[in-house]
């Protein structure tokens, strides 16, 4: 059986800050600079550094001819070695040389006419602190700090009830009996239930499955998001993430009304025992930025800031 894994991929703005701002005001950083600076460095032991008590490293930067972008691969090399094992025997530690590492990677793809980089989600590797604090490292200018500033989504309440078709809600509640929720719609009733259970935190996961011309109620799905629009500062959801499509022949859109980065995910049909490559990622990105134009959505954003 064919086993699918699912890629989180984030929006932000690359900007830096002066030493001597006086508003400490975000200036549009141009990164093509740090690549060209970064490539001058062959040997990929001189742009290893210390991070924390692991390592971090640019792999390579360059401008993909036909994609007309540029693409980074970071690595995050640690030495927490996993196990190995048989089905008939013990299991074993890994041996590695002791200049050898365990190598965790990342994506991003880069629009340099914009400004915005793409950023693959990798827990084990370096996310978006980690990547700020290695452009530093590398840049190493006290007269200027790199900022990846998260590209936040606009109206997307708004947006979101405006759509055809919707396909899932996954929602996350903290602290159920200690708020007090807003409103008298599906999600308060549901909370009601929740009391019976004398519990403290709950997740609902509702969907159409796998049926792609279903949709789950429209008018129920509305009252939901006015819901979670009037309970949206009390605290009491930590997560709405919608599935839904404005039309019949629009791609699936993903959407957490709670989060306050732009982000996307990806598909990727995994064999076993393989990792996703570099190149399989970077094509997945520009499918969805340039292809499924994500960039104009993410434009849009910008404007309205």
């Amino acid at each position: 059986m064919m086993k699918y894994k699912n890629v989180r991929f984030e929006y932000y703005e690359v900007v830096y800050r002066t030493k001597d701002s006086t508003n400490n005001k975000d200036k549009l950083f141009d990164l093509v600079r740090w690549i060209n600076k970064a490539n001058k460095i062959n040997a990929l032991i001189d742009r290893t550094y210390d991070f924390y008590s692991e390592k971090a490293r640019l792999e390579k930067a360059q401008f993909d001819d036909d994609f007309n972008y540029y693409f980074l691969h970071f690595v995050r090399l640690g030495d927490n070695i996993p196990s190995k094992g048989k089905l008939d025997g013990k299991v074993e530690p890994l041996e590695l040389d002791d200049d050898e590492y365990i190598g965790n990677e990342v994506t991003a793809l880069y629009d340099e006419d914009h400004h915005i980089l793409m950023l693959q989600r990798n827990r084990s590797s370096l996310g978006p602190s980690g990547v700020e604090f290695y452009l530093n490292r590398l840049w190493d200018n006290e007269e200027e700090t790199i900022h990846l500033r998260p590209i936040a989504p606009k109206g997307m309440f708004e947006n979101v009830k405006k759509a055809e078709k919707f396909r899932k809600i996954h929602l996350k509640f903290a602290d159920i009996h200690s708020k007090k929720p807003a409103g008298n719609g599906p999600v308060i009733a549901m909370l009601n239930n929740f009391g019976k259970f004398e519990g403290v935190t709950g997740e609902v996961v509702i969907s159409v499955g796998r049926t792609k011309d279903k949709s789950l109620d429209s008018q129920t799905m509305i009252d939901t998001i006015q819901d979670i629009m009037d309970n949206q500062d009390n605290g009491l959801m930590k997560k709405a993430e919608l599935h839904y499509k404005y039309t019949d022949d629009t791609a699936v859109e993903i959407v957490d009304l709670f989060a306050k980065k732009t982000h996307d995910f990806g598909s990727f049909q995994m064999e076993k025992r393989t990792t996703l490559s570099h190149e399989a990622i970077a094509e997945k990105m520009h499918e969805i930025y340039h292809q499924n134009n994500k960039k104009r959505k993410i434009l849009d954003y910008l404007m309205k800031e």
